[in-house]
Parts: structure tokens; sequence; C-alpha cells
């Protein structure tokens, strides 16, 4: 009898061990995730938007820096630049991060991007103005840029 009430406390206890673990682990997955912005303001204004090109933008950094871009200019982390195979060079477009309504106004001055199915990459300050540098990534809409004034500040 005392083996058999041994057998049922350790299976108690590993359900408890069970359960704890499950619902630690579901508690640090979802506080892991940053919320979305829930503003009224930042909601109004994505669905008023008119995209050209939706998609995945992504950014090109410091290591890039010097090197010549399909325009023929070095590219500079601190201009307000992307790379998109889709525009023309010197094209100028309104970049909003669907994710948080931020907006930028950039000058096509490259090719690419290469890597996946992204749509654009962006200057280390373009993406600065985004609010997306630290994430690397962000869904974007990609306007004309004359349609720009819907900055959010």
């Amino acid at each position: 009898m005392k083996c058999k009430t041994s057998e049922t406390a350790f299976l108690i206890l590993a359900g408890f061990v069970l359960l704890a673990i499950v619902g630690c682990s579901k508690r640090s997955a979802s506080s892991a995730v940053a919320p979305a912005d829930t503003s009224a303001h930042a909601k109004a204004h994505v669905s008023r938007l008119q995209c050209i090109q939706k998609g995945i933008a992504s950014w090109y950094g410091k290591h890039m820096k010097g090197r010549e871009t399909a325009s023929g200019e070095k590219y500079d982390p601190k201009l307000l630049t992307a790379a998109s195979r889709k525009f023309a060079i010197g094209t100028e477009l309104n970049v909003i991060n669907l994710k948080n309504g931020r907006n930028v106004i950039v000058t096509v001055n490259d090719r690419g991007p290469y890597f996946g199915n992204r749509v654009i990459d962006l200057s280390a300050a373009a993406a600065e103005e985004l609010g997306m540098k630290k994430a690397g990534i962000t869904p974007v809409c990609v306007q004309d840029g004359e349609q720009g004034e819907h900055r959010q500040e």
C-alpha cells in the first residue's frame, strides 16, 4: 500500500510541475510579443492608405557605408535613402510602418533587396525614423512620395 501511495503522490506532483511549466511558458511567450499600436489615430491612418506596394521592409546598416549604390553615389546610413527593385532610381517614396503608423520619405538610390520576400531596404536613418531599427524588419505600405503628408509625430 505504501508503494502505491508514493507512486500516486509522485504522479500528482509531476502533474503540478507540468502545469506550472506550461503556464509559465505561455506567459513568457505572450509577454515577449510587443503590443501593437492600438491608438485610434494610427488605426484611422492605416485604414486610409493607398499603397503602391505592401510587404516587408528591412534596413541595411553601417557595414555598407561608403559602398557605391546603383545610382553611383556612396551609401550614407545617415541619409533617407532606400533600395528597391520596383521603383526607378531617384524616385521619392513615402514608406509607412504598418505596426506603428510612422512614416518617412526616402529617395531610391540602389537596387534590392535580394533577401526573402522583402519589398524595400531602407537606410539606417530611415529605419530609425520608422521605429523599426531594433526589430530589423517590419510590414510597410509604400506610397508615391507626394502622399507623405500623413506623417505621424
